[in-house]
């Protein structure tokens, strides 16, 4: 990919390329010298902005792809990745995504497993993936056998999966951000009730309650929420929120006034709080699987009596970057009902018990980094000195010895930049005693075996590297699309500007994004981690879906993730600098001032996209995550998207599953 001359994307109406002067005025030209970006520079000016649009980042339903080989990207591609144990692993970095599109999908890969060295090692147990789902297996597995040896492979220079974090130093401030995954829900008692509960929660020895800090040095009183995701909207009473509208520029906290200072029309308007009041659940005792017999957009007109563009506009960036992936034209309604989404979320009420809406009941912590806590906590407790300290503090904040991660004294190991390009059972399935596995690692290929495997990476990988399962794994394997998802962290010197406009929050509805917030961060140990005050740095994070309305849910995740595919780093950053710019200068943000550094984590698979008939079937079959949820001989397959619904909690339960039925086999 020449990245000089990137290929054309489609681009939205009336977002114009970077002239020279454009971007030298937004910091494009600016060597990073700091800690957060030692050795890397921006990259050059004049950079086309990228497809944007109003509802993520595509603004129009075509579904064009680029002419972008997913094989031989460089660094200028992945942009720099910050400082600390993930400055490397910012999402599907190009030395991934080359190694994931090489051999893997090679027509000539019986001939390349042949070149294979073998390693001499016999693993019990082996786990593809060290992701959250990987590592629970993983535990699980060591709990009930502590002395039998297990290996993990993960292609990533980090374990964690998309629980993984960004770091930065700015102006000596250390700060931390999530790359993905984040979140965990309390209280205990209530999360348990609506099913966002693991009770790996309890063996992880983390707080049963948390204090937030609050924020310091306003200029006038702000409400800045405690996590970012309640505020998008299931609980947009939680932040002082800032509605961008190019005609009009921010409408603070518009829902609180009825929406009456927007420029929405009056049957919009309508349409919005028809969607957000709507009360009255359809009580059938299938209400589940009615949920799942139909989209989110076809309950929208059918049950809550509203065929509304502007809302599902609105809305579907929610329900994308939430967890479904996609918007309300392709997402079963049972899907946006997990994810709390408006009218759908009514199903669940039981006036009985006295439950109503779930984000009234509960709510989110976030740690420094996200659910990349989780993940080590995990590692700390199957690998003796993978972190220094057994503390909170020394766990979230410490480095990772990663040379102890794979040491054949250890038990438990870990295996990373290794590529898995193929699974099989040594001889007839049926029969044999071990599963042989081949990976890639340091450009050489090499072969392992174990008495049993985990596949606990995603479907889209599986059915290609899965060599003797059955017809029907194999099919169900082909019911899995995946969406993307850019995760952008932009580290700042200071958020003066938020506290002029009095917003802690900010929508808005053209250009690039959608989406960003401060959030107030828990004391760890009794202590701030980073400061929350507009005049010291503070990381922005930005979830950014690809959006095609109109489309195939296939037809739209391969499209949507060639669109993410197709960006250089450079035009990531100069579409961030110019929206940041169109919106916050009036209140004396300056880019090249005051953004201390950009970094992008690109997902290409991000979540599963659950599209009518995926949590219950359809025409009386059965669906494809249920057989998947069966082992096949000695292999288990383990992910979150097996439910449906992807948080550490599901993945974690997949995790133990998948473990506990090789115990029998093994």
């Amino acid at each position: 990919m020449n990245q000089d001359h990137p290929p054309e994307v489609p681009s939205p109406e009336g977002v114009p390329r970077l002239s020279p002067r454009e971007a030298d005025r937004l910091g494009m030209n600016t060597p990073i010298t700091r800690r957060d970006f030692t050795g890397s520079t921006l990259l050059g000016a004049g950079a086309a902005l990228l497809a944007a649009a109003a509802s993520g980042a595509i603004q129009s339903a075509r579904a064009q792809t680029v002419n972008a080989p997913m094989t031989g990207l460089d660094a200028s591609w992945t942009g720099p990745g910050g400082i600390g144990d993930y400055g490397k692993a910012n999402g599907n970095t190009h030395e991934v995504l080359n190694a994931a599109h090489g051999h893997i999908r090679n027509q000539d890969l019986d001939t390349y497993l042949d070149s294979a060295t073998d390693t001499g090692e016999v693993f019990d147990l082996l786990v593809v993936g060290s992701g959250i789902s990987g590592l629970t297996s993983a535990y699980t597995y060591h709990q009930n056998r502590p002395t039998s040896p297990v290996l993990l492979l993960d292609q990533h220079p980090v374990f964690g999966g998309e629980a993984k974090q960004n770091e930065f130093e700015v102006d000596g401030t250390h700060l931390w951000a999530p790359q993905g995954s984040t979140g965990m829900v309390f209280p205990v008692n209530r999360a348990k009730e609506y099913n966002f509960y693991s009770d790996f929660y309890e063996q992880l020895d983390f707080p049963r309650e948390f204090e937030f800090q609050q924020p310091r040095n306003l200029s006038s009183k702000m409400l800045v929420p405690g996590d970012m995701w309640g505020p998008m909207h299931i609980q947009w009473e939680a932040a002082d929120i800032g509605y961008f509208f190019e005609s009009k520029g921010f409408v603070k906290n518009m829902w609180r006034d009825g929406l009456r200072n927007t420029p929405l029309s009056d049957k919009e308007r309508l349409d919005f709080m028809t969607a957000e009041l709507f009360r009255t659940p359809n009580r059938r005792p299938d209400w589940e699987k009615w949920l799942d017999s139909m989209t989110y957009s076809e309950y929208l007109r059918k049950e809550v009596g509203i065929n509304s563009p502007a809302f599902e506009k609105y809305i579907s960036p929610v329900n994308a970057a939430m967890g479904c992936g996609l918007g309300a034209d392709v997402i079963s309604a049972y899907s946006a009902f997990n994810f709390m989404a408006p009218g759908a979320v009514s199903q669940g009420r039981d006036l009985n018990k006295g439950l109503a809406d779930p984000a009234d009941q509960v709510y989110l912590v976030t740690l420094p980094g996200g659910n990349a806590s989780i993940a080590r906590r995990l590692v700390q407790k199957m690998i003796p000195g993978a972190f220094k300290g057994k503390g909170l503090s020394d766990l979230l904040l410490d480095r990772i010895n990663f040379g102890v991660l794979d040491q054949a004294a250890n038990t438990v190991r870990i295996r990373l930049s290794s590529t898995v390009v193929a699974v099989k059972h040594d001889g007839d399935p049926e029969k044999a005693k071990r599963v042989i596995v081949w990976y890639e690692r340091g450009g050489r290929l090499h072969k392992v075996q174990a008495k049993g495997v985990v596949m606990a990476g995603q479907q889209h990988v599986n059915r290609h590297i899965c060599r003797d399962v059955s017809g029907e794994h194999r099919e169900a394997m082909q019911g899995f699309h995946h969406a993307p998802m850019l995760t952008i962290n932009v580290a700042l010197r200071n958020w003066r500007f938020l506290d002029k406009l009095g917003i802690s929050c900010a929508r808005w509805f053209e250009g690039f994004g959608w989406w960003t917030g401060l959030r107030r961060n828990v004391l760890i140990d009794g202590k701030e981690t980073m400061p929350l005050d507009p005049n010291k740095p503070v990381v922005l994070t930005q979830y950014n879906p690809f959006l095609l309305p109109g489309l195939p849910h296939a037809q739209q995740c391969t499209s949507a993730r060639m669109q993410l595919f197709g960006m250089s780093y450079a035009q990531i950053e100069g579409a961030v600098r110019a929206q940041f710019t169109k919106m916050f200068s009036s209140a004396g943000f300056d880019a090249k001032r005051d953004i201390a550094g950009i970094t992008t984590n690109r997902w290409g698979h991000a979540y599963v996209v659950d599209p009518p008939g995926f949590f219950f079937g359809k025409n009386g079959k059965p669906a494809p995550r249920e057989i998947l949820r069966k082992p096949f001989h000695r292999i288990a397959f383990s992910h979150s998207e097996l439910t449906g619904t992807q948080m550490w909690e599901t993945a974690a339960d997949e995790g133990q599953r998948a473990a506990t039925q090789l115990l029998s086999v093994i």
